[in-house]
């Protein structure tokens, strides 16, 4: 391996008009690993625009192999909101320049020890309004798919987030007062909610930490009236909370056209349905065990592809992959194909493709999806939305 004292002199050839020296040379620093930004700063060495944007490259690889050989550590953790902070702890050391290890911990105990300052008691819905009115903490409407605003430490330090961050920021310094604050999967705002005199209370942390009850929910979401209360007393685990989260940061990527980190927070989402089905599956029954795959998805509802940016409707879906390996091979990706896959009408377009579910994410925008064949198989509700009708879904020759 290459000297440190060497780094200066690897640096300045990163100008060299060799293309096979710069290759040679980016492969030099990039074997230094985490020790070379030390010693850049230890060095106190000047680097050019176009050395810093090939440093900085090396810098993202590096961080992107830390991040994925620590990343299921945090599924190891044993309580719901140890796993929650693990996972936002890496999120937040992979996101924030310069990486500082462990200040995600260090601020959410800063702002529960600065809440004891002020308050005698603890109370879930007082916390609400000293994070939320006091410090203003708030939703980012300006730049809402900013990346940032998926790490705590830059939601914290300046006072923006989205609705997820804003409510995990909430609910990690409850837990460090001793209370319970949980997490509603609600579907295109995620809200907080904790208990109030026996009942289940939510917290809009985005719009004020404003107080929600059930029928305020129910009066503006129509749509949804029939599974509402199964939505509002779901015990949202972390593993569906961290979900979201790589979600979000998928379509933050996507609008910046930033492929490599999309392929990561994929990579990421997939992980979490393999861990969590390996876990499960130890407890199966025998009859579990052979029932068919029961996909997260259902026909009539409106998707978006993780790593196209496509949106579309199911509309007839499969147990598991019925394309002929000619085809499976011909795609792009080769996802599992021990898993429900999707025929999609792609919205605007005459399109149809079949999509593995786990490149698959919910899609909450409210626009109508236009395609030739949707007055056919669906027929459309104020209430309920696309609903599919009884017309069947011709086999398909892959």
């Amino acid at each position: 391996m290459t000297e440190l004292k060497n780094i200066p002199h690897l640096i300045q050839l990163l100008d060299d008009d060799n293309e096979v020296v710069r290759h040679h040379v980016l492969r030099e620093l990039s074997a230094f690993g985490p020790i070379l930004k030390t010693e850049i700063q230890r060095q106190g060495l000047h680097l050019n625009k176009q050395q810093e944007r090939i440093v900085y490259r090396i810098f993202q690889y590096q961080s992107q192999i830390d991040l994925k050989s620590a990343w299921s550590s945090w599924l190891n953790k044993p309580s719901d909101q140890e796993k929650l902070e693990a996972a936002m702890t890496m999120f937040s050391d992979y996101l924030s320049h310069p990486k500082v290890p462990g200040r995600l911990p260090f601020l959410l105990d800063n702002l529960a020890v600065r809440y004891r300052e002020r308050y005698y008691r603890t109370n879930a819905r007082l916390l609400a309004r000293f994070l939320f009115e006091q410090l203003s903490l708030s939703g980012d409407e300006d730049d809402y798919y900013d990346p940032q605003n998926s790490n705590l430490v830059s939601v914290i330090e300046k006072k923006k987030g989205i609705p997820i961050s804003l409510a995990s920021v909430y609910m990690l310094v409850g837990k460090r007062l001793g209370l319970q604050i949980e997490g509603c999967h609600f579907p295109g705002h995620f809200l907080a909610k904790i208990r109030i005199n026996g009942r289940n209370v939510f917290i809009d942390c985005f719009n004020g930490g404003q107080v929600i009850e059930r029928g305020d929910i129910l009066s503006g979401r129509q749509d949804i009236a029939d599974g509402i209360d199964e939505i509002l007393n779901e015990n949202v685990i972390p593993e569906t909370i961290i979900r979201r989260y790589l979600a979000n940061l998928i379509r933050a990527f996507q609008l910046k056209n930033d492929m490599q980190n999309v392929r990561l927070m994929t990579y990421f989402f997939d992980s979490i349905d393999y861990w969590v089905n390996r876990e499960s599956i130890r407890n199966f029954s025998p009859d579990q065990i052979i029932q068919p795959n029961k996909g997260r998805f259902h026909a009539g509802q409106v998707v978006r592809h993780k790593s196209y940016g496509y949106r579309g409707i199911v509309v007839a879906s499969d147990q598991f992959c019925m394309a002929s390996d000619e085809w499976y091979y011909g795609n792009q990706t080769q996802p599992d194909r021990n898993q429900p896959w999707l025929h999609v009408f792609v919205d605007g377009s005459d399109q149809v493709t079949y999509v593995a579910e786990s490149n698959l994410i919910e899609d909450s925008d409210k626009k109508k999806i236009e395609h030739p064949l949707l007055t056919y198989f669906f027929t459309e509700d104020k209430a309920k939305g696309y609903v599919r009708n009884s017309n069947n879904w011709p086999e398909t020759d892959f």
